[in-house]
């Protein structure tokens, strides 16, 4: 028996996604609710866990925000900014926990792009009605 075909729109149910660099480039960014200056992109998402690219325009912020019940993770692409009052630049990591507050300050003059993973804390099989997240 031969494998099965890949299908480039799977996703964690067992399935592959591959975008290229020039997909990638294609896809719209799209308005970061409402914040003037800020965009994104998401790139997976399975339920609550997203896994996207943000991007800050120079004189523009990301407003102090809290996720109380998420793991968010990043890594700077592209351009500079502070981030929990520390400068970060492209190759720098941020790991915010859940309950800690952060924004994105201070941008530098070529804006910021960070990739980011936000993923719940997983406690016992939540009520899957009841639970209501803001991934960005």
């Amino acid at each position: 028996m031969s494998p099965s075909p890949v299908d480039g729109t799977r996703d964690d149910l067992g399935r592959v996604v591959v975008r290229t660099a020039e997909a990638l480039a294609a896809m719209p960014w799209e308005e970061l609710r409402g914040i003037d200056g800020a965009t994104h992109k998401v790139l997976w998402q399975s339920g609550d866990v997203v896994i996207g690219l943000i991007r800050v325009e120079a004189g523009s912020t990301k407003p102090e925000h809290t996720h109380h019940g998420a793991h968010h993770h990043m890594l700077i692409t592209h351009g500079s900014c502070v981030m929990l009052g520390r400068r970060v630049d492209e190759g720098s990591y941020v790991y915010v926990p859940p309950g800690v507050a952060h924004a994105v300050d201070e941008v530098g003059p070529d804006g910021v792009e960070f990739f980011y993973t936000y993923r719940p804390v997983e406690v016992g099989t939540p009520d899957v009605d009841a639970v209501v997240a803001h991934p960005v």
